[in-house]
């Protein structure tokens, strides 16, 4: 069974969630894996790793400091666990070990997403999690077993097969916008769409978008924008 890695853009880097009741190893090269996907993208970028309940020692947390340096030129800023001796070890090594409080959020959702967008060129393959605040663009496919998760806008320049769940902290007038819309699932804010169970329709290559209006998600091609309220 495939071990999800969260890879998350944030306003601080990246952000690299690792689930704890998989092994470490196994766990280490998922991330490789994942992060070889989108080597060009990632590369550069400061980086923090949540490793949940791992306990973690000080050889172990320098060969993930060395893979993310030497292989991707990542510069690993922070190490979060649930183990007490692990957040020791590396703040000894000069590493932070708790998460900035973040400022309140107000109950009602912005559509300030224009200067943290997210722009990916590299097709999300099964297994693989985007998560970002703001909107993303994605230069490539979502295949089946892909998810992309955004506050903001989703748009794939490519053919989306998987799960794309847009307005993830509630913003209902986000949108979902494909070349060829064929997701496994789609959601904006807390409204979910679902692929026909008789399978995928032709691929149109023409613009299709997604909305929500009077309580369910609505698909029109993207020529339409303007002409629907």
């Amino acid at each position: 069974m495939a071990h999800k890695v969260v890879v998350k853009g944030t306003r601080d880097g990246l952000l690299i969630v690792l689930p704890s009741e998989a092994p470490w190893n196994e766990l280490v090269r998922v991330l490789g894996d994942q992060l070889d996907a989108a080597r060009e993208f990632w590369s550069g970028s400061a980086s923090q790793v949540d490793v949940g309940g791992h306990g973690l020692d000080e050889h172990q947390i320098k060969r993930l400091q060395e893979m993310l340096n030497k292989r991707y030129q990542l510069q690993l800023t922070a190490v979060f666990s649930k183990d007490s001796r692990t957040r020791t070890i590396a703040k000894q090594m000069g590493l932070t070990t708790e998460v900035e409080a973040a400022p309140e959020v107000e109950a009602a959702p912005t559509r300030n997403y224009q200067n943290n967008a997210l722009y990916l060129r590299q097709t999300l393959r099964s297994g693989q999690s985007l998560r970002h605040e703001g909107s993303v663009v994605i230069c490539g496919d979502v295949n089946p077993g892909g998810e992309v998760i955004a506050t903001g806008d989703i748009v794939v320049l490519g053919t989306l097969r998987g799960v794309a769940h847009a307005g993830a902290k509630g913003d209902e007038s986000a949108q979902i916008t494909a070349i060829n819309l064929r997701p496994t699932q789609l959601r904006i804010a807390g409204y979910i769409a679902r692929s026909p169970d008789h399978g995928d329709p032709p691929l149109t290559y023409h613009p299709e978008y997604a909305w929500v209006s009077g309580g369910e998600i609505h698909i029109a091609p993207l020529r339409n924008r303007n002409l629907i309220g």
